[in-house]
């Protein structure tokens, strides 16, 4: 990686050309054929996007056509949904590879476990397929720079599940902290908290109804070192380190790509994190509880970030930007306030954040821009996918190594220091 590819200028300039290459191409269709879309990866999540692709597709000529799972139980439940919603058939691929391979498959939703997301994001922009690519982006940092410099390459348009960003108040909030209500930011915490005993964990019975012949286990590995098969690490991958931090994979990249969004920050220069299992001892490997701090910005405009979450205590959740004249508080209340400043041009009262008109609903934005190839008004666009899984990365290294991570944007590379 090279030219600090989180530039979203640059990031627009370089997809311009291989853009309009793609919309000459036969997967550039006008408003008036069918967007075909394929889903891989239906299990929970996948089904609940798959569906919210149904309900906004018929806004602009969007069908799912098809679908892709190893496990045959959810290959079969989700094309009974497709044929429920349409009165007809889907296409079904227990391979992605058969599916991308697919010309009449126009764009993919990608929905599976957390190691696959970089490698499936790569192949389907290569295949020229648009992509709506569940979150993380990536959490190996060289799958991750290999699946960015392909979307950059291709010109496809691509849209990450950070739904936040499609929330119309978080997009005033955005606003708001562009425009200096609070002034410079010097701070921010994200608090994420939940009562989940055994939070990820399947129970013994729905463990014990999985055979290995009812999935490709080679394929759920995906170039992972090779182990036996354990529908343990299948059906809760989410708590085993070398597929999935899971609190910061699953719930941090909403987290810290929120402070992303109203900060208008890439990437953390620095990280350190800690955790631990302090309650659900289970069969787990990754933490239950997690606290890290993020170091952002250059020399004289820096700020810190915290992001903590514990599965043991309920006490909510919270997004807190401190600035130089005031604070801003999301998630829980919606608000702008002096709370804090002792600056003499402090905000003098406090202030609900309303929502932002013309919002669109997440998929809709992203099937949108589809039709009108229009990377730039992409809510969560590939550097934004791109900028919360090194975050990400870092913190999961942090915490395993016990040291302070470093990322370096000109070479795309992660390292102590």
């Amino acid at each position: 990686m090279s030219n600090n590819m989180l530039d979203r200028r640059r990031f627009l300039s370089s997809s311009a050309a291989a853009l309009a290459a793609a919309s000459s191409t036969p997967v550039a269709r006008s408003a008036n054929d069918t967007l075909r879309v394929g889903v891989i990866g239906p299990g929970g999540r996948g089904t609940r996007v798959m569906k919210e692709c149904i309900e906004y597709g018929s806004q602009f000529n969007a069908r799912v056509t098809a679908v892709c799972d190893i496990w045959k139980q959810r290959l079969d439940a989700a094309a009974k949904v497709v044929g429920e919603s349409y009165g007809t058939e889907a296409k079904t691929y227990p391979q992605h590879e058969d599916l991308l391979a697919d010309k009449d498959i126009d764009a993919v939703i990608i929905a599976t476990p957390d190691h696959q997301h970089a490698k499936m994001l790569k192949a389907a922009v290569e295949a020229g397929k648009d992509v709506y690519c569940e979150k993380p982006m990536g959490n190996v940092i060289g799958e991750l720079n290999a699946a960015y410099e392909a979307v950059r390459r291709t010109g496809r348009i691509v849209q990450n599940g950070t739904q936040r960003r499609s929330y119309p108040r978080y997009r005033t909030a955005m606003d708001w902290v562009a425009e200096g209500r609070i002034g410079d930011v010097v701070k921010v915490d994200v608090v994420w908290n939940a009562y989940s005993p055994f939070r990820w964990a399947k129970k013994s019975e729905e463990l014990a109804s999985l055979k290995e012949s009812d999935v490709d286990w080679n394929a759920f590995l995906m170039g992972k070192p090779y182990r036996p098969f354990d529908p343990k690490i299948y059906r809760s991958f989410r708590l085993f380190r070398e597929f999935s931090s899971a609190i910061i994979d699953q719930w941090m990249t909403h987290g810290i790509d929120v402070v992303h969004m109203l900060t208008g920050e890439a990437y953390p220069v620095t990280v350190v994190a800690e955790g631990a299992i302090l309650k659900w001892h289970d069969y787990r490997e990754n933490p239950d509880t997690i606290q890290v701090v993020l170091k952002y910005g250059q020399p004289g405009k820096e700020f810190l970030a915290t992001y903590s979450t514990t599965l043991i205590n309920a006490s909510g959740r919270m997004t807190r930007v401190q600035g130089t004249k005031g604070t801003m508080v999301v998630e829980d209340e919606w608000k702008i306030s002096g709370d804090g400043s002792k600056n003499p041009n402090t905000l003098q009262e406090t202030t609900e954040i309303p929502e932002k008109p013309g919002t669109k609903h997440h998929m809709a934005n992203w099937l949108d821009c589809i039709r009108r190839r229009a990377p730039q008004d992409l809510y969560a666009p590939p550097e934004a996918g791109y900028g919360h899984s090194v975050a990400c990365i870092m913190s999961t290294d942090a915490l395993w190594s016990g040291r302070r991570m470093r990322f370096d944007p000109d070479t795309g590379e992660i390292s102590e220091g």
